[in-house]
């Protein structure tokens, strides 16, 4: 495992401190025809250090982490071409500039591009802190290999994905839905019998310490195989095995990189 450093946000005007992003690699029985890597990740609430924005703005943390992944990571693990690589985004990748404040709202068009322009393709879900331009509310408007997922499947390099943005909460807030809508919205995406589910919210783990939703755990406990990633809710331990095969992987606050 590397780590990158950046900043975090705190409670209050100076509060910002020095934190650490890890970076994983595991190795998948199969990848999306033509791919040499995904990258996933959410949760990327923070932003560059000051000695790395060499006197300017300060870039959101996810902006900055596909060139470094191409310079410092994937050299390390024999990858030469980043147009063989694509994104998995779990959402939630907004800090305020000043740093002053936990869970703000912004726009993260930004990041979603940076990805984009670096690899193949990205796929992805919206954060409940994430916006996409000057209307909150828009779904975001992106070129054709940048393919935001809410309530929806997408087929791509031989992999059907889907995706849930948001979480479940009060429907009048940004990004969320009640539970009901939610459970049934994830109730017609199982039924496209998909590859990849790509959620922000998601099921409880195994342990107690794996926070999450027992509605969504229980709808997937009756799904088939498939793969769940999600963001929202630390867990230590970031992959767990349902009995049925499904296999959930939780991005939070991390980035992991599969290869074959």
């Amino acid at each position: 495992m590397t780590e990158f450093l950046y900043l975090n946000a705190g409670r209050g005007a100076g509060a910002f401190y020095q934190d650490r992003l890890p970076i994983h690699h595991t190795q998948v029985n199969q990848l999306p025809e033509g791919l040499d890597a995904v990258i996933v990740a959410a949760d990327l609430q923070g932003r560059e250090r000051f000695q790395e924005a060499n006197g300017g703005p300060l870039r959101l943390l996810g902006e900055v982490v596909p060139q470094r992944l191409i310079d410092e990571i994937f050299p390390e693990l024999g990858l030469t071409d980043p147009f063989r690589v694509a994104a998995f985004l779990a959402g939630d990748f907004y800090t305020v500039p000043a740093l002053d404040k936990r869970g703000g709202t912004g726009d993260v068009s930004s990041v979603w591009k940076a990805f984009g322009e670096n690899f193949a393709w990205v796929a992805g879900v919206a954060g409940n802190h994430d916006t996409f331009g000057e209307n909150r509310d828009a779904s975001p408007r992106f070129p054709g290999h940048l393919h935001y997922l809410d309530g929806d499947t997408i087929e791509l390099c031989g992999i059907r994905l889907g995706g849930i943005s948001g979480i479940i909460g009060n429907s009048s807030r940004h990004q969320r839905r009640s539970e009901d809508d939610y459970l049934f919205t994830l109730e017609l995406l199982l039924e496209e019998n998909c590859d990849v589910l790509l959620m922000h919210d998601g099921p409880e783990g195994l342990e107690p310490s794996q926070r999450g939703s027992l509605g969504i755990r229980t709808l997937l406990e009756e799904s088939q195989d498939a793969l769940v990633i999600r963001g929202h809710s630390h867990w230590d331990d970031p992959f767990i095995q349902f009995n049925n095969g499904l296999q959930v992987l939780n991005v939070d606050a991390r980035i992991v990189v599969l290869t074959e």
